[in-house]
């Protein structure tokens, strides 16, 4: 027999995201789950837009036969950060460095809205955006001989809309109707039967001050005043380590050496809760006073001497902040949301909140209520947003120890607020406990 001499081939990593395989990790879930998990990713996107605007968010879902969009009222989405989100080389991000309370940090959430398209196609994606006056059009194709992504973006000028984003994602064959009531749509899932529908209501149940549409229904803010922890809040000293403040400098000084500005260590660390005075700001930096964060390099690394040093006189200068400065959902908004969307009687209501501040600060909101129809229904999210699956295999554990089945009538809503959450997958859908 003819021996066979292999041939080591380069293989680009840039296809990545363009197979079924690689997305469905990325995802976290099956194909038949993309469009719904697609759509999360665009309503954290536009709810986070909205609050860094200081707006109560406004979103508005469509579902058509081949395509589902998400506008906001937010500021819009700027042409320079679209077109960064193109380079399958990098990540884009402005969450993926802070340890912060957000919804989302995955900073690949719009390659895979490019990307999630072509594969469920199999030839040929596109994306459409509308923001800032102008119209964008991604079309995404591959070139497997030169293994890499063709992304065709085109813009015009188009007043369509004028405040806020519309994002559309084109979706062949998209079997899906508005109606909560057809539950054999593309949408439905093996294990959680999950609509867009009832997407947008479990959105609701974490937004008090969120009023979301999707086709003829509308899900009313309970509180256009409600306050969380917004994007633009700075962040705690008290939430990092030594290894993540040092990530974090690193990201800036990365940026400096590819064209950014120099930042000094004092004008870092007024970037943070609690050290925004001048008094403090010579306090914290000491001897670094009138250093960059380029001077914390050492052979060619950050010192971590020096960056935890710097952490600890950060620590020491400010109050670590109170675990309800996250955002507290309440009883009043979870009671308004059970009896509204879940039919679940008033009387039968019990919440429970929890807060700590064992390691990193957190809230825990638990409601249950009984409801008219048979069935538990289970919602629970993180940081705002709904999960797809339940994160914690330990709420699974308990909720079978108290005997809550799946056919029993009831509504048990679980939220966790906290700076940060560790996770067993690249899809995030599972809490590292």
């Amino acid at each position: 027999m003819k021996e066979l001499k292999r041939t080591t081939f380069e293989i680009s990593r840039e296809l990545e995201f363009f197979s079924e395989k690689e997305l469905q990790m990325q995802i976290g879930h099956g194909r038949a789950l993309w469009p719904v998990a697609l759509l999360k990713e665009l309503i954290d996107n536009a709810l986070d837009a909205c609050e860094t605007a200081s707006v109560p968010p406004e979103i508005e879902v469509q579902i058509e036969s081949d395509s589902f969009s998400v506008r906001d009222n937010g500021p819009g989405l700027p042409a320079e950060t679209l077109t960064h989100s193109l380079d399958y080389f990098k990540r884009v991000s402005d969450k993926a460095f802070y340890v912060s309370p957000t919804r989302g940090q995955l900073g690949n959430a719009m390659k895979v809205v490019w990307a999630a398209p072509f594969v469920a196609n199999g030839e040929h994606g596109r994306v459409e955006i509308w923001s800032q006056g102008l119209h964008h059009t991604v079309d995404v194709s591959v070139d497997r001989l030169a293994q890499k992504s063709v992304m065709g973006h085109s813009i015009e000028e188009d007043g369509f809309v004028k405040n806020g984003t519309l994002l559309k994602i084109h979706w062949s064959d998209l079997a899906c109707s508005n109606e909560e009531e057809e539950d054999e749509d593309f949408y439905k899932s093996e294990p959680i039967g999950m609509t867009p529908t009832k997407l947008i209501e479990d959105y609701a149940a974490f937004n008090p001050h969120a009023t979301f549409r999707i086709g003829e229904r509308a899900f009313e803010a309970t509180d256009p005043k409600w306050m969380k922890w917004n994007p633009t809040d700075p962040t705690s000293p008290h939430w990092y380590t030594t290894a993540t403040l040092r990530d974090l400098i690193a990201a800036y000084v990365s940026r400096e050496r590819s064209g950014g500005r120099a930042r000094t260590v004092r004008e870092f660390v007024s970037e943070f809760r609690g050290i925004s005075g001048t008094a403090k700001q010579k306090q914290v930096t000491g001897e670094l006073k009138g250093a960059y964060l380029h001077d914390l390099v050492k052979n060619g690394d950050l010192d971590p001497a020096l960056v935890e040093k710097l952490l600890e006189a950060m620590k020491k200068i400010s109050n670590p902040p109170k675990p309800a400065a996250l955002g507290v959902i309440g009883q009043d908004h979870f009671k308004a949301w059970m009896v509204r969307y879940a039919d679940v009687s008033e009387k039968s209501i019990r919440y429970v909140k929890r807060m700590s501040t064992n390691g990193l600060p957190h809230v825990l909101e638990v409601a249950f209520g009984v409801h008219n129809k048979e069935g538990r229904r289970i919602v629970t999210g993180l940081n705002w947003a709904p999960t797809l699956v339940i994160p914690m295999e330990e709420l699974s554990r308990l909720l079978g120890q108290m005997r809550i089945d799946r056919h029993d009538p009831v509504t048990v809503v679980v939220h966790t607020a906290r700076p940060r959450f560790e996770f067993v997958d690249r899809g995030k859908t599972r809490l590292e406990i």
